[in-house]
């Protein structure tokens, strides 16, 4: 709001220690927006030219725009507190995942030799040839597995854990990738996929991240499903 103020220094001075004192003593914002305006409205009362007094209608519109602004920080206040009680039941709610087998968006497994982590992938359309390769953590292929043609959609990825040489590969966290191409030779888009059993929720990034015993993480928005997925047989 805008108010024309005329006043010496002295009730310059006294109008800004009584907003300060009382703006301490208040506690909250809104009380002190309250003494603050109030402050001003007194010291425009004490020091307005008696030949050109303040007309009543301006300060009607003077106290109509400070409710409005009163009214907003009270609803700002208030939606604040209403988003903070939402984001708490959320975090609740995803707590209780841990421990619940999930699928999800990433393509980091783990295999003991025998027993791998499930993981799929979404193809974006029909395409001529599938190919899977399986990275150790330092980077080097172990594995590579030609899915042939599909069909678009969800194609699982069916690695046994095994190296190209047929022995076991070390049990380890490992990364799958998957590229696709369609008749012409064109990439298809791909979306990569992994199940497991969720060990961990974290927070700390101000959303909620999911950490499979896999090792993969992946953020909320990124969960695919809760509970085990139908099993398909697919050929390598």
């Amino acid at each position: 709001m805008s108010i024309s103020i005329t006043q010496n220094s002295a009730a310059s001075a006294a109008a800004s220690s009584s907003s300060t004192s009382a703006a301490s003593a208040a506690g909250t914002a809104s009380l002190a927006t309250e003494q603050t305006f109030l402050t001003l409205l007194v010291a425009q009362l004490s020091n307005q030219d008696p030949l050109q007094p303040t007309q009543g209608t301006d300060f009607v519109t003077q106290l109509a725009q400070f409710a409005q602004v009163e009214q907003s920080e009270n609803q700002t206040a208030q939606l604040t507190s209403m988003s903070s009680q939402l984001s708490g039941v959320s975090n609740n709610e995803t707590t209780q995942l841990v421990g619940q087998t999930v699928t999800m968006q990433g393509n980091t497994v783990t295999s003991n030799g025998s027993i791998v982590t499930p993981s799929s992938v979404t193809l974006g359309s029909a395409a001529e040839s599938v190919t899977a390769t399986i990275s150790d953590a330092s980077g080097m292929v172990v594995r590579t597995i030609q899915l042939g043609s599909r069909a678009a959609g969800v194609v699982p990825v069916p690695w046994d854990g095994r190296e190209d040489s047929g022995v076991a590969a070390p049990a380890g966290t490992y990364t799958v990738n998957v590229t696709a191409t369609d008749p012409a030779g064109n990439a298809v888009g791909v979306t990569q996929s992994v199940t497991g059993v969720v060990q961990n929720v974290s927070f700390a990034q101000g959303y909620a991240e999911l950490t499979l015993t896999s090792g993969a993480q992946a953020p909320i928005s990124e969960l695919v499903s809760v509970g085990t997925p139908s099993s398909t047989t697919t050929s390598p």
